[in-house]
């Protein structure tokens, strides 16, 4: 099930590996390398608006929503499929997940 994320972006939920706040990522001494090359080659006004660095499997997005936006929307979709590894891995349904596992804050 594909996602909108904001701006020309959607991707695939099955492809989603991390979605990481970006205003974290900056301020984080351990993730101060990735942040510089996640945000290489990018435009000054993309960077500077965003709030929430998605990690897929082929690549990485910038998206100006929050990160717990982009979370409930791969939830949603997610469960729509009536299957959720996040679920399996934690026991719970998706009401009881705070925070999600597989989402760095």
């Amino acid at each position: 099930m594909f996602v909108y994320v904001g701006g020309d972006n959607v991707v695939d939920a099955r492809e989603v590996v991390a979605i990481l706040d970006v205003r974290r990522l900056q301020r984080a001494p351990d993730a101060r390398a990735f942040w510089t090359r996640a945000s290489e080659g990018r435009d000054s006004a993309e960077i500077e608006s965003a709030r929430a660095l998605i990690v897929t499997v082929r690549g990485t997005i910038l998206v100006s929503i929050t990160p717990a936006t982009v979370a409930r929307r791969v939830l949603e979709r997610t469960k729509a499929r009536g299957s959720s590894k996040a679920e399996s891995q934690t026991g719970r349904g998706f009401s009881s997940l705070t925070p999600f596992p597989w989402m760095i804050r």
